[in-house]
């Protein structure tokens, strides 16, 4: 009979925060996207914000400079079809776990609904991989590009969209990235000319790829079930547990109170070693912030009964979180107006004063990102 190791929910929730440069500080920018797997970037402000409050000697604008000077990171579509930051060196291994789901499920539904056959979808992908190579086309330079070969009406209606979902496929297969802005209009290049120094001869196969993002996976946002990943990677539950079957080598069974999860063996050591007061702090982390988008399917133990509207909100807006002893307390904002940032927060419920200091000097940080002076208000 194999036993499984138990874990409770309060060394769960201090090794995420730990793992997650939240109650430990990063060494480095590149160092805080590793780890978290990339910084959301749908939102710029949030990825700024998301590094520097993890990041001691990160200041705003040095995510300008590894972009576009180190190229030290690259920003692109990854998880769930959204932009994020990933280090430049990590790029190859990423791409090559990508290529799982390059492809949406290509139902006569999803068809319907974009106006394109997976036959084009296909061929855009084809020609995107041929036309950008020593280039830095505009996405209206670029769609002009795939017309000159494509020229349905569902392709060129798809392409004029914002949301660049034909344009996804090509930057999960590695062969498209964003560029730097020419006249303030964003560019997309090909990776391997942009990123010459990532190991693109050492790129990994899928299976080994996949293996590795999983582990990580795990180790940063576990203990976790295939259905919490399935949610962060961007496919359906099934392909998930697929996944987790192919790949059970690299993890163990965990009891999270009574919910049969997983996570690595080195993860499953340190969790289990975890005290759960290791957790306690009061922070104000960003809106977008990973702490809180994954895993998704444990916000009713993170989140209190009732107010998950409040932080999950309408069109996939994440809001900036209050988070005391790992659970989300309430919600803030900020203004910055002549030298002065104001932090607006608004608990859940009462709150005492040491909390509310507490979050005063978390607040502190995002005074020294803006060079700002920092008031605090409370809503109640």
């Amino acid at each position: 009979m194999v036993t499984v190791e138990k874990v409770s929910w309060g060394q769960a929730l201090a090794w995420r925060l730990r793992r997650q440069y939240v109650a430990e500080p990063s060494s480095g920018l590149v160092d805080t996207a590793s780890r978290l797997l990339g910084l959301h970037a749908q939102v710029a402000s949030s990825a700024e914000l998301i590094a520097g409050v993890r990041t001691p000697s990160y200041q705003l604008g040095d995510i300008g400079t590894a972009l576009w000077t180190d190229r030290s990171l690259v920003r692109t579509w990854g998880m769930r079809g959204t932009l994020h930051l990933f280090p430049s060196a990590e790029l190859p291994l990423l791409t090559a776990a990508f290529s799982q789901r390059q492809f949406p499920k290509l139902t006569p539904a999803w068809e319907r609904y974009h106006g394109v056959s997976g036959d084009d979808l296909r061929r855009v992908t084809d020609v995107i991989g041929e036309v950008l190579p020593g280039r830095f086309l505009t996405r209206e330079e670029l769609s002009a590009e795939v017309l000159r070969v494509i020229s349905t009406p569902g392709v060129e209606k798809a392409l004029r969209s914002g949301w660049g979902q034909l344009f996804k496929p090509a930057a999960a297969g590695g062969l498209l990235c964003s560029g730097p802005d020419r006249d303030r209009a964003a560019t997309f290049t090909d990776p391997r000319g942009w990123l010459p120094d990532a190991p693109w001869d050492t790129r990994p196969d899928e299976h080994t790829a996949l293996a590795t993002v999983i582990g990580r996976f795990l180790d940063t946002y576990g203990p976790a079930t295939h259905t919490d990943f399935s949610r962060w990677w961007g496919i359906d539950q099934a392909a998930a547990r697929r996944l987790f079957k192919e790949h059970a080598d690299v993890m163990v069974a965990v009891d999270l109170d009574g919910i049969a999860s997983w996570a690595t063996p080195a993860g499953l050591d340190a969790m289990a070693g975890t005290d759960p007061r290791a957790g306690d702090g009061v922070w104000l982390l960003p809106g977008f912030d990973p702490y809180v988008i994954a895993p998704v399917g444990h916000r009713v133990h993170t989140v209190p009964e009732g107010c998950i509207d409040r932080v999950s909100r309408a069109a996939g807006w994440i809001s900036p979180i209050l988070v005391v002893d790992g659970v989300v307390r309430g919600v803030w904002s900020h203004e910055l107006k002549n030298s002065t940032l104001t932090v607006t927060v608004e608990p859940f419920a009462r709150l005492g004063a040491p909390t509310k200091n507490a979050a005063a000097t978390a607040a502190a940080r995002y005074g020294e990102l803006f060079d700002a002076d920092v008031q605090v208000s409370w809503v109640a």
